[in-house]
């Protein structure tokens, strides 16, 4: 099975034609890779995507739209996230998706007013299924990571960040990005309470009507005359979320922010700890040092 980079599916109305050529080039090289690899008994099947997101905050309608097209193809097909902060930090980070099946059927209908998410009892922690990774190494790999770790003289370990403190530039970069976030959060809860107003208010005046149109009919009937009908009652448009993509941008942006919010708790508990390693060491050190002076001494 094979996972290729995805960056954009689609040719823009504006993209000049070298662009365009540009793309239709990649694209009949992947389609040549692959058929080469048909011809050598390899695994040439396409079951998703990579795309490289820092924190992991990958979440957007493109995303939703791309992972729709190739788990509409097959029911197997995964993204998978790759944080180049993490990575830089001493820390690989691959984490895989997949639509939820609620998720699919309401992308397939394009449908994702409130009424219809409420239906499919979705909500941001569903709408994605995490599926876990599993790094296998070759067994030449395995000897050379053994070698490596055996060497006599090894200049990594010197240059090793797992013990590094210098992590507020991604930490703050993390938290604005969490900000802007809540700010659109802010925005659609904002709407959706507008929303809920207008609905409420609609649904008052659809029943109103109705019980009035009733008595009209009763007295109707009562003097020989025919009903009134109900048709110009029930074509009553109802009130609409003003928002571009209904629930789905409220969703997504929650998603974005639980994983800026995983990603800021475990980088700060991870320097609470290299602190409290620090300090530990630094009062080791300064209790040395006292020692060594009260020997020099006597």
């Amino acid at each position: 099975m094979k996972i290729v980079k995805h960056v954009d599916s689609e040719l823009y109305a504006g993209m000049s034609e070298a662009n365009q050529m540009y793309e239709e080039l990649k694209q009949q090289e992947m389609l040549d890779m692959l058929r080469k690899f048909r011809n050598m008994n390899i695994d040439y099947e396409l079951v998703g995507f990579y795309q490289a997101h820092p924190f992991g905050a990958c979440f957007s309608q493109d995303l939703v739209d791309s992972m729709f097209d190739y788990q509409s193809n097959g029911p197997d097909g995964v993204v998978i996230i790759y944080d180049p902060v993490k990575t830089r930090q001493g820390q690989l980070c691959l984490r895989a998706y997949r639509l939820s099946v609620p998720a699919l059927e309401l992308c397939a209908k394009n449908d994702w007013s409130p009424d219809a998410v409420k239906a499919a009892n979705l909500t941001y922690q569903t709408m994605f299924e995490e599926l876990p990774i599993v790094i296998k190494s070759s067994h030449l790999v395995n000897v050379m990571m053994a070698e490596l770790s055996l060497a006599p003289t090894r200049i990594a370990d010197r240059f090793s960040t797992h013990l590094e403190l210098g992590s507020r530039r991604s930490l703050e970069k993390s938290v604005r990005a969490m900000m802007a976030n809540i700010d659109e959060l802010n925005k659609s809860i904002s709407a959706y309470g507008k929303y809920v107003n207008d609905k409420q208010k609609h649904d008052n005046m659809i029943y109103n009507l109705t019980q009035k149109r009733q008595a009209e009919n009763e007295q109707r009937l009562a003097r020989g005359e025919p009903p009134l009908s109900m048709d110009d009652i029930r074509k009553m448009k109802e009130p609409q979320l003003q928002t571009r993509n209904g629930m789905l941008d409220a969703m997504l942006s929650s998603c974005d922010t639980q994983a800026l919010a995983e990603f800021c708790v475990k980088v700060t508990g991870e320097n609470i700890a290299k602190l409290f390693l620090a300090e530990a060491l630094a009062d080791d050190k300064g209790t040395v040092k006292d020692r060594s002076q009260s020997l020099l001494n006597r």
